[in-house]
């Protein structure tokens, strides 16, 4: 506890960013307990805590963090049965998508949030933008042809709710109603976790200050996730020097089979 009020104290002393929010008297910070998170060969997850403290705090306001990995473009495609065959079609490109996406709150957010300022903000599953541009019908490079958003109607929800479920399926959405704990003297913490699957790359956390039903306060803290030792080697000689990999990819193949056949042999 000394620790974090310790590293609460020295974020009160910088204030440039208080100025910004809409009641002059409520102010709020936050911070990590790690800033950087490092992938190894045996990593499982991690444990992911926020911690800060709300200036002006009263009675009935509500804190939430949201934490958003980095953005990627998403494919989704809905199963067709034809001809007795279940087949991937009509395939949908969301841009910009949290690769993961978590929130924590006081309380549940329809409990003291505004619909407007969940939307507004992003906050939420049920208000996580996701954007599909209105395509034209083209082949990819399956052979499966695209779908027009347009041509979609109310059916872009069914897509929509397919990535929300997916990715909560593999714990990279998360919502967890009461996962803020306030503490003395305007302290909270949140506690969430990175599980084995998370991406890697620049995290933006939010912190947000609610009181009657929208956020008069926010901070933001920055996190990143990166691979480390021989993970990050071959990270990184696969996305820079792709040719490089390709070709000992197959050397090492090429030389696991050759050792398995004189294995062979020799029984």
């Amino acid at each position: 506890m000394i620790r974090l009020v310790l590293g609460v104290a020295a974020l009160l002393s910088v204030a440039p960013a208080w100025a910004q929010d809409p009641v002059p008297d409520a102010r709020i910070a936050a911070a990590v307990t790690e800033d950087v998170v490092e992938i190894r060969s045996d990593f499982a997850g991690a444990p992911l805590t926020v911690f800060g403290a709300a200036e002006g705090l009263q009675d009935g306001d509500d804190i939430v963090v949201a934490v958003r990995g980095p953005q990627r473009d998403l494919r989704v495609m809905k199963k067709e049965r034809v001809l007795g065959i279940w087949i991937n079609a009509a395939p949908v490109r969301f841009e910009d998508v949290a690769s993961y996406y978590a929130v924590a709150s006081t309380r549940p957010l329809q409990d003291f949030a505004s619909f407007g300022a969940l939307r507004r903000n992003g906050i939420g599953m049920a208000h996580l933008p996701l954007r599909a541009p209105d395509e034209e019908r083209t082949e990819t490079l399956l052979g499966v042809p695209g779908v027009r958003v347009s041509d979609l109607g109310a059916e872009i929800v069914d897509y929509r709710e397919a990535v929300v479920r997916n990715k909560t399926r593999q714990s990279l959405y998360v919502e967890a109603d009461g996962g803020v704990e306030r503490l003395e003297g305007g302290l909270f913490i949140a506690r969430l976790f990175l599980p084995s699957e998370t991406p890697v790359g620049d995290y933006t956390i939010e912190v947000y200050l609610f009181r009657d039903g929208a956020p008069i306060a926010t901070r933001q803290a920055e996190l990143s996730v990166a691979k480390a030792g021989l993970e990050r080697v071959l990270y990184d000689l696969a996305h820079e020097r792709p040719i490089l990999y390709g070709l000992l990819a197959l050397i090492l193949a090429a030389l696991s089979g050759w050792l398995a056949a004189l294995v062979t042999r020799s029984r």
